[in-house]
């Protein structure tokens, strides 16, 4: 009913808790109580009435909250609601300013990412096309396209990065769901709309067409220690692979953790790296190179409980 829906909450906020203000939190009760008795369209109606209150309010995060609604509801009430939701939320971008437009365009770039997924059998049997058979119909794109479309939102929802740095988690509490001590590992905006662009960079799909220079991951410097990894000049002419941006991204959030003063944002990406780079590698002896590195990084870091985590993967 609602899946493309739900998956992007699940996706984009999977590690974080509900919390915003009293009144607002009330009304949101009485959402739940309408939905739970099956009186969708009141519940649709009270939604129109807290995306109201929440623009008068300039309360973004309540904003956003409202269009998640919005869309779950359409997936239910209207035909052709995926194509609907997706214009709403590119309307809903083009008003916006940032940092709220990250998020969105974030929650935009997951959607066609979890439409991929979800229908991925469809793209396979397609054939490349020199242009979009429709601007606005993702269901008729080919996989290069669509693949092309995500990672253009990613990339525009990582934009204003100083500003998304500086943001901390607890002004979108309205929209997150928190596990305990989530936060040590996403403090800010930043890292969790960067962690959620790594999955997509992440991806092993292997079916859109590679230029003769493909990027491979095949320098063992991409295996050194997170400083020496994070000065690395990481360049190639093939700037829409998908494993290069993952790179760049891995340096990027590495660079903003190295001197916290907690580490354990800086280990949880770094280990996530050495893994992703071991595994994608093309260099010879990939594995003898990780398992150096983590006993120079648990050794580094052998004064902080962080350094087990290392050991772990060293045991592994």
């Amino acid at each position: 009913m609602n899946k493309l829906i739900s998956t992007v909450v699940l996706l984009c906020f999977a590690n974080f808790t509900h919390g915003q203000s009293k009144d607002y939190a009330t009304l949101w009760q009485q959402v739940e109580t309408y939905e739970n008795n099956g009186l969708i369209k009141s519940a649709v109606a009270l939604v129109g009435d807290i995306s109201n209150l929440a623009k008068k309010d300039n309360n973004v995060p309540e904003q956003i909250k409202t269009l998640l609604y919005q869309s779950k509801y359409a997936m239910t009430l209207e035909e052709d609601a995926q194509l609907k939701i997706m214009a709403d939320f590119k309307n809903a971008i083009a008003t916006a300013e940032a940092p709220a437009k990250n998020v969105l365009e974030n929650m935009l770039a997951t959607m066609y990412w979890q439409y991929f997924q979800q229908n991925r059998y469809q793209f396979y049997d397609r054939t490349n096309t020199a242009t979009k058979v429709d601007d606005t119909d993702f269901q008729t794109w080919d996989l290069q396209t669509l693949f092309d479309e995500i990672q253009l939102h990613f990339q525009n929802s990582l934009k204003n990065e100083s500003i998304l740095k500086q943001t901390k988690l607890e002004s979108y509490s309205a929209i997150l769901m928190e596990q305990k001590n989530s936060k040590t590992l996403r403090p800010t905006l930043f890292d969790l709309l960067a962690h959620n662009a790594l999955e997509f960079y992440k991806t092993d799909e292997n079916s859109i067409t590679q230029p003769s220079y493909k990027f491979e991951i095949d320098n063992a410097d991409y295996l050194n220690e997170a400083k020496g990894f994070s000065k690395l000049k990481i360049i190639s002419k093939d700037s829409t692979s998908l494993q290069l941006q993952a790179l760049k991204l891995y340096q990027k959030l590495i660079a903003f953790h190295l001197n916290d003063k907690e580490p354990l944002a800086l280990v949880d990406v770094d280990i996530d790296r050495l893994n992703f780079v071991q595994t994608n590698s093309t260099f010879s002896n990939s594995e003898e190179k990780l398992l150096e590195t983590l006993k120079a990084s648990s050794i580094e870091r052998q004064s902080h409980e962080v350094s087990a985590l290392y050991n772990y993967e060293i045991a592994a």
